[in-house]
């Protein structure tokens, strides 16, 4: 009889860690638990809200909504292996509301999908070659807030003007101890082109949500005029006539 951890285990890759009880944790290498969700803006009661995860992964924050009193989550991924991997995770968890779905962000259609409450844009603007159409489309979605966070490169004394660096070739990623080059990092905006676009799509009440705190070493070099450095942003912003989400 295959075990679930067996299953797991089976699977190639896996990029989030996620606890799916009895002992059986994803190998995932980003700890999304530990060093997303603090930062991230999810709300803490998330009851009856009609959510959409893009580019969802294996579902953490899927489930972490479904968690939080979520009535409906829609997650949607292009990669079926994720999908494939989600939908096992969701079985371990015997999740109730979430409803994963192999989807493009350039395909996302309020005639297809209906609006949402709350819309998670986590992980993704980068790795898109036209980000500004990936914007549009999931603000277009979003019937109340958008939660958006990137990777990042910011420049010292650039701080406060729209500034992205195109990757051809992609970058260097995955954890420390084992990098892996990913050639879908297209972009690295700093924080000021993620504001500025969620602005351009028509968004409004735009904060910037707080992140960890860099190390000493990190916050030394960061005050260097012409230093830059890659790290992350979070925003929240608003649809700019709210209403409740509705299906199709």
């Amino acid at each position: 009889m295959t075990t679930l951890k067996d299953r797991v285990e089976a699977e190639p890759y896996w990029f989030l860690r996620i606890d799916l009880g009895n002992g059986v944790v994803t190998p995932g290498w980003s700890n999304a638990a530990r060093d997303k969700l603090p930062w991230f803006g999810l709300p803490d009661v998330m009851t009856g809200l009609r959510v959409l995860d893009v580019g969802c992964p294996e579902g953490f924050f899927s489930f972490e909504a479904e968690r939080r009193g979520a009535s409906e989550v829609v997650s949607v991924d292009f990669d079926p292996g994720c999908i494939r991997r989600f939908e096992l995770c969701a079985e371990a968890l015997e999740s109730k509301v979430t409803h994963p779905q192999v989807l493009s962000a350039y395909s996302l259609d309020p005639a297809l999908l209906g609006t949402f409450d709350l819309v998670m844009f986590f992980g993704l603007l980068y790795h898109l070659e036209y980000p500004l159409m990936g914007m549009e489309k999931v603000a277009a979605m979003t019937s109340g807030t958008l939660l958006v966070q990137s990777f990042t490169l910011e420049t010292a004394y650039l701080r406060d003007q729209s500034l992205a660096r195109f990757r051809p070739h992609g970058v260097t990623s995955g954890p420390k101890d084992n990098p892996i080059h990913d050639p879908t990092v297209f972009w690295e905006p700093n924080s000021a082109c993620i504001r500025d676009m969620l602005d351009n799509v028509g968004l409004v009440k735009i904060e910037q949500l707080t992140g960890p705190r860099p190390v000493l070493r990190q916050r030394i070099a960061r005050r260097l005029r012409h230093s830059t450095w890659n790290g992350t942003a979070q925003f929240r912003a608003q649809a700019t006539h709210r209403a409740a989400g509705s299906p199709p």
